[in-house]
């Protein structure tokens, strides 16, 4: 072996390993045995013997806990840690995106919760049955369950990732007994299980977030030191009008794109639609998504920032180019451990508190998925009978097991399918942009009818699967490969240096890509887009399927159905005068 190599292979191995001590591994172990416990408390001791109980608390919940639930929902370890990382390799353009979380808040509140929240529907995909017919219920719930199957995976990925740094022990060990942890509770507790463990849970992703947030602008110098840094490599260069959709970031993705994805993910989503329906009060409702949205807004700026500070530690000597770490996404749990694992418990609590996100969105999940499909595909299959109820609940506790036990097996098939904030933002896209189209046309086009709806749905799904599989297929094959900002090694605190590198590490040789093997150029479009392409394509061919078969008379359209800002278009209600002599006589 070359000498250089020899020297550099020793220093890394006698580097301090960066581990959990006693103090963490029990801090984690109580988060979790908490967990149990209210899953334990909701399923034996807490009514739970109904379908209504299991899936709405008895529309009896309070906002603040359900917001926080959704909060902690919707900011999983895909937040935590894809976005930092996103930041520390390509920059901080991300920000942009909290504007556009502000008008996917008030699309939320004003358009969609008023005809949810009017109609008291079991569930959001009920609504697209009274809007269109039984088959587009029925297929929504289809296309939603194919997403969240897609998406829990990767969510469970992430916290299971970190663990396996940390301990030594097996992302595929590990990944089956958080599930484990989480199908328990939610098949046990219900909603309301779901709901008080994510705010309790909440709490250790908050401390431990915050509380390593503060030390690293310490470590670093301040913010205004981070900033300077982040400057000077390039990631606080934001503004980029570029209308190419080929570049990964831009502000037109940032918005247009991220927009759609918002409202993909959160608006019509049917695990945060029926958590603001256990609230009975419709100003509460709103209350809920308000708060929700400003939460949201402002961990997702810290989540940025905290992106910058670890660019600011590592920018002149980069832990993946040393091989300090083995892939991108072990970027911010490495920087948790180098600058915090010296304190004990410290660790623990980041790690708890990213498990306890991870946990809280799988349970939101799970607990809507079960009670989806009972109400979509199995309510209609059981008798009537005084016992029905709780045969119901029974049912969808079974389901969330099953459930859960699909995607366990499914995160064995998700770790060379790119970064965790790539596989968010693609896997699921071949059904999502559909799905929402679904209630754009319902709630906002009164004039798209059954066959529009439906013809325009079934032609996205069909051009989204060729797309997102062709863009899988190229980038498994290297044939798609995104360049990151410069990174640099020239101050490693050891004798390492680029060179080196590639003669100790560099194994497979770069191959380049000739303009025969380059992908088409739909392939390369930025994954930012796929949501607005996919709602898109549906939209368009469904409203030239409906003026094709002259399905666009409005007259049949009920009016709770569309959004209160579109009623005033509808044409206004022939009636027939009956006089009240005539009324009189049938009363009589």
């Amino acid at each position: 072996m070359d000498p250089r190599s020899s020297t550099v292979l020793t220093i890394i191995q006698e580097m301090p390993q960066l581990t959990f001590g006693w103090t963490d591994y029990t801090l984690f172990a109580g988060l979790l045995g908490m967990s149990l416990i209210i899953g334990f408390y909701f399923g034996f001791f807490s009514k739970q013997d109904s379908a209504s109980e299991y899936l709405f608390g008895g529309k009896s919940m309070a906002y603040l806990p359900v917001a926080v639930s959704i909060i902690a929902s919707y900011l999983s370890g895909i937040t935590f840690i894809g976005y930092p990382t996103e930041v520390y390799y390509h920059g901080a353009m991300m920000i942009i995106s909290m504007g556009t979380a502000v008008i996917t808040m008030l699309t939320t509140v004003h358009i969609f919760l008023p005809v949810f929240y009017n109609l008291q529907i079991v569930s959001s995909y009920e609504y697209l049955e009274m809007r269109f017919s039984r088959k587009h219920r029925q297929l929504a719930s289809l296309l939603y369950t194919i997403s969240l199957l897609l998406y829990i995976p990767i969510v469970v990925y992430v916290p299971s990732l970190v663990f396996a740094q940390v301990t030594g022990y097996g992302v595929h060990l590990i990944a089956p007994i958080f599930s484990f942890v989480c199908i328990t509770y939610t098949s046990m507790g219900g909603v309301k299980a779901v709901v008080w463990t994510d705010t309790i849970q909440f709490i250790f992703t908050l401390g431990g977030f915050f509380t390593i947030l503060i030390i690293g602008i310490n470590y670093v110098g301040g913010v205004s030191r981070a900033f300077e840094i982040a400057s000077e490599g390039r990631r606080l260069e934001i503004i980029d009008f570029d209308p190419s959709p080929l570049k990964r970031y831009s502000f037109w993705g940032m918005t247009l794109g991220m927009y759609f994805s918002s409202l993909s993910r959160y608006t019509i989503a049917q695990k945060f639609v029926q958590r603001f329906l256990t609230i009975k009060q419709e100003q509460d409702v709103k209350k809920a998504a308000y708060l929700t949205g400003a939460g949201v807004i402002f961990l997702q700026s810290c989540c940025i920032l905290y992106g910058l500070l670890v660019y600011a530690t590592y920018h002149n000597c980069d832990p993946l180019t040393t091989h300090l770490i083995k892939q991108a996404d072990q970027i911010v749990p490495y920087y948790v451990m180098d600058i915090v694992g010296h304190i004990p418990g410290l660790p623990g609590i980041f790690l708890a508190g990213l498990v306890s996100s991870a946990l809280s969105t799988m349970s939101a999940s799970l607990n809507c998925l079960s009670g989806m499909i009972y109400e979509d595909f199995l309510d209609g299959w059981i008798a009537d009978s005084p016992k029905k109820d709780a045969k119901s609940a029974n049912i969808m506790k079974f389901l969330s097991v099953m459930i859960g036990l699909i995607t366990v097996a499914l995160i064995f098939l998700i770790e060379r399918l790119g970064t965790i904030f790539e596989m968010s933002q693609t896997l699921s896209t071949a059904v999502d942009g559909p799905l929402l189209s679904f209630f754009i046309l319902g709630i906002l086009v009164p004039w798209v009818g059954k066959k529009g709806a439906i013809t325009g749905g079934c032609a996205s799904i069909v051009f989204m699967t060729w797309l997102l599989g062709g863009m899988q297929w190229h980038i498994f094959h290297k044939r798609i490969v995104t360049s990151n900002l410069p990174l640099s090694t020239q101050n490693c605190s050891f004798p390492f240096n680029e060179s080196v590198n590639a003669d100790v590490y560099q194994t497979t040789p770069i191959s380049t890509i000739t303009s025969e093997d380059e992908p088409w150029i739909i392939f390369r479009i930025s994954m930012l887009f796929l949501h607005l392409i996919g709602t898109t394509v549906a939209i368009i061919v469904a409203v030239l399927t409906s003026i094709i078969t002259k399905e666009t008379n409005m007259t049949d359209v009920d009016p709770r159905h569309v959004s209160p800002l579109v009623r005033r278009f509808l044409p206004d209600k022939k009636y027939t005068e009956v006089p009240l002599k005539e009324i009189k006589k049938e009363k009589d």
